[in-house]
């Protein structure tokens, strides 16, 4: 009966347990698919899409590069380390913060025990309850352990995991003289080395703690050895990374992202204006070192002949949206109305010098507007009080975290303001070709990325008119065609739509700002484009994705040059070479602090010469 076929789920719960190592993903994609066939054109998606999303909860741990573990296999007999706060002591409790990700995260059924077996009770407390209002936060009570082991401020708990099904762990006290730190520091440098190497790599601003932690302690030699710091000890002492809410990772380091509440267990300690001093004073080093590479970069390829050396600077001044203003403290162009639109600078050299028929046309989308802004009020009116608050102070990446924390609420009281989006309706609507409805499908870039595709080593326009959206389309239609060039040529669909959404970037820029195709594309706008539009505007970037898009704006190019659409590629070949540099740029202002009274200073040199 078809109500007893096996699930995809079900199957995959059942492979987990057969299983004693890594396996390659496309190994447990072929299994669960002789259990259960698929006529579908891709059958892996639908199982990877389980794994990516529900693969903890399944059994599986996500490696990366295409493979996985069975979870049980990454956690069991590990040892971490627990340094409950003084409050934690005094309450008698362990918060479950302190387990995260090992156990706790996406289940509380977990059971704690001493070194005699003893089980430790799990509170979840409720806020309304008189205790809670000394201490709000699930956790377990170990009131009577901290007393029968002589726990005092500054001990630490040795946790072990003796058990993943049912997940067990056996806890120790071990006295805070007792601690070998000396033992530990080669660990503990590992251990954050590779948390801010996989943050980097991440293609969203906030990242669950168990995607990046445990993926480290499954591999690592140390993982069932003398256990070192605490993770988010060492995450919430190194200015590179920020714990957010004791669940998100982030390197984006500003105060602001601390959204969702004042119980965090572990609080980010202010920086002194000493240290911020100092931090400041090491990064216009950086920069300063950085932009001597550039210069020297830059030279050598105008005396190649490659470029005049003029640096294009139209993304610096105004755009078609010349009736908005950058913030520049905020990434991702953060938008508010200017007083005036008649003030703004309109020059022809550094803009698309918008005509008469171009502003009618900008301000006719003001009933538009309106009927937006109607839209967010009225979902800003039922969110829960302060909440609306917050999300007008958050950046944009913050607020779209925000919002997901109360998207079922709005989708349940406002269900009128959710419509179905039609992508392919959407591409079309802007000339492009909709690329098989996935060109912006973001799981995209991980399976391209663990193919390997990105260390690949290989390596007909019509003149635009005064149309910004017509050269958007016309570009639109070449990286359609690259689309399938890629295809001919063997690669995997996902690294097909990856590369061909990757050019968007450069297609976008040259429209917007010279009403350009690619095919009029060259060193100095995407230069600029690289080194000075992308860093500020486009959201949730990292050094990979930046380094990923050079890469993919060669191998356009080449493709370019050999059907004869344009007669040099080397430009591109020029910039591909710099893509270090332009992942330098990215990390350096993830580091700039919006908060620094330097804010102002660095981000102007880190820019340059385009903040001239």
């Amino acid at each position: 009966m078809s109500n007893q076929e096996p699930t995809i789920a079900s199957i995959l719960r059942v492979l987990a347990r057969e299983y004693d190592g890594p396996v390659e993903e496309r190994q447990v994609l072929d299994h669960v698919l002789e259990h259960r066939p698929s006529a579908a054109k891709n059958p892996y998606a639908t199982i990877r899409e389980r794994l990516r999303w529900d693969g903890l909860t399944l059994g599986w741990l996500r490696l990366g590069r295409g493979k996985l573990v069975p979870l049980r296999v990454a956690l069991q007999d590990l040892r971490f380390r627990c340094v409950p706060r003084a409050r934690d002591v005094a309450a008698g409790m362990l918060p479950l913060a302190h387990l995260q990700p090992f156990a706790g995260l996406r289940s509380v059924e977990l059971i704690v025990r001493d070194v005699a077996g003893v089980a430790m009770p799990f509170i979840d407390h409720d806020p309304a309850d008189s205790r809670s209002s000394t201490f709000a936060t699930p956790g377990f009570d170990l009131a009577a352990w901290y007393l029968r082991s002589g726990f005092v401020v500054g001990d630490s708990i040795v946790a072990t995991v003796v058990a993943a099904e049912p997940m067990t762990l056996r806890i120790e006290r071990e006295a805070a003289a007792d601690v070998r730190r000396s033992a530990t520091a080669t660990q503990d440098a590992e251990l954050i080395d590779a948390i801010v190497a996989r943050v980097g790599r991440a293609q969203v601003a906030l990242i669950p703690c168990d995607e990046v932690i445990l993926p480290i302690f499954a591999v690592a030699p140390w993982r069932t050895e003398y256990p070192g710091s605490p993770w988010q000890h060492l995450v919430t002492r190194d200015d590179r990374l920020q714990l957010v809410d004791d669940i998100f990772l982030t390197n984006q380091s500003h105060p602001s992202l601390r959204l969702f509440s004042s119980e965090e267990v572990f609080e980010p300690l202010p920086v002194p204006e000493g240290e911020r001093h100092a931090a400041d004073t090491a990064l216009f080093a950086e920069i300063d070192a950085l932009q001597r590479d550039l210069r020297h970069t830059r030279e050598q390829d105008a005396d190649s002949g490659l470029w005049n050396g003029q640096i294009q600077r139209a993304s610096a001044a105004y755009s078609t949206l010349d009736y908005y203003h950058e913030d520049p403290h905020a990434r991702g162009g953060t938008l508010r109305p200017v007083d005036r639109y008649d003030d703004l600078d309109d020059d022809d050299d550094d803009g698309l010098g918008l005509g008469d028929q171009e502003t009618d046309s900008l301000f006719a989308h003001g009933e538009e507007f309106a009927r937006l802004q109607a839209a967010h009020d009225e979902l800003m009116s039922v969110l829960p009080p302060g909440v609306a608050e917050q999300i007008e102070a958050a950046r944009p990446e913050e607020a779209e975290v925000i919002i997901a924390q109360h998207l079922n609420l709005l989708l349940t009281k406002k269900p009128h303001l959710f419509p179905i989006l039609d992508l392919r309706a959407s591409t079309e609507d802007i000339g492009l070709d909709p690329l098989a409805e996935s060109l912006f499908d973001p799981a995209d870039w991980q399976e391209a990325v663990d193919e390997g595709e990105w260390d690949d080593p290989e390596d007909d326009m019509l003149d635009g008119d005064d149309d910004p959206a017509s050269a958007y389309a016309e570009s639109g239609d070449l990286i359609g065609q690259f689309h399938d060039y890629l295809a001919e040529v063997g690669k995997s669909s996902a690294t097909a739509r990856v590369r061909s959404r990757s050019v968007l970037v450069y297609a976008e820029f040259l429209a917007s700002y010279y009403n350009r195709t690619l095919a009029d594309g060259d060193y100095a706008t995407l230069d600029e484009c690289l080194f000075y539009y992308y860093p500020r505007r486009v959201l949730n970037t990292s050094p990979r994705q930046i380094r990923e898009i050079c890469t993919s704006i060669k191998q356009f190019y080449s493709f370019m040059k050999e059907r004869g659409v344009i007669g040099d590629d080397r430009f591109a070949q020029a910039l591909w070479r710099r893509r270090d540099q332009a992942a330098r740029v990215i990390q350096i202002y993830d580091r700039i602090a919006s908060d620094s009274p330097n804010f102002e200073s660095l981000f102007a040199r880190l820019f340059q010469p385009y903040t001239n």
